[in-house]
């Protein structure tokens, strides 16, 4: 598969951190790639544009990436991300913001050791990337699936566990709390703090 810019950029963020924590030691290489990238459409629906005065359309770029790690000569997917990006041609509220969407792994990553700060790496990676490239706000979805739901691997190894959600809310925050001292993300919060929508 071909690189795109942003493919490049995590590639190269991710292995950086890896050569950084693992000097000599560091033996496989993390390969990430955009395999997917299509122009979409959000269409709202009438009694919600009524209500709250938005707009009929909202277009996005959707995009799917994913990670490999390239152990004994075999590429092994351990990462997905799914984000959908609004422009600054898409109408406000939504104008210049990224959604991600879905993520999900098997932990397949190797050392393990490294893993969540791995997974933090590629995170962090795009919402830099994001941000150099115009966008303002970030959302996430911070909400584990259900039993025997997967989000994007259709299955996962048995003794993975799946976080409850305020083990996953944690994780988001330390991966946020992160992002602020590298310079990443500015500020973040939850919806309540944001938005209220029972005043």
């Amino acid at each position: 598969m071909p690189h795109s810019e942003l493919s490049k950029y995590l590639e190269s963020r991710v292995n950086n951190y890896l050569q950084s924590q693992l000097g000599e030691n560091c033996k496989n290489e993390v390969v990430i790639r955009v395999l997917q990238s299509s122009d979409k459409k959000v269409e709202t629906k009438q009694l919600i544009r009524q209500k709250y005065g938005v707009p009929e359309i909202f277009p996005y770029r959707n995009k799917a990436v994913f990670a490999f790690e390239i152990i004994n000569d075999v590429e092994v997917c351990f990462f997905g991300l799914h984000v959908q990006e609004y422009g600054s041609e898409c109408p406000a509220p939504n104008s210049r913001r990224v959604y991600i969407a879905y993520l999900d792994s098997v932990h397949f990553f190797e050392p393990a050791k490294l893993r969540t700060n791995v997974y933090h790496e590629i995170l962090l990676g795009y919402l830099d990337y994001a941000r150099k490239g115009g966008y303002t706000m970030a959302h996430l979805w911070a909400c584990p699936p259900s039993e025997g739901d997967d989000y994007i691997f259709h299955c996962h190894p048995p003794e993975q566990k799946i976080p409850k959600h305020k083990r996953l809310s944690e994780w988001y925050r330390a991966m946020c709390d992160k992002g602020q001292e590298q310079g990443v993300v500015e500020e973040y919060k939850n919806i309540y703090q944001q938005v209220s929508f029972f005043d």
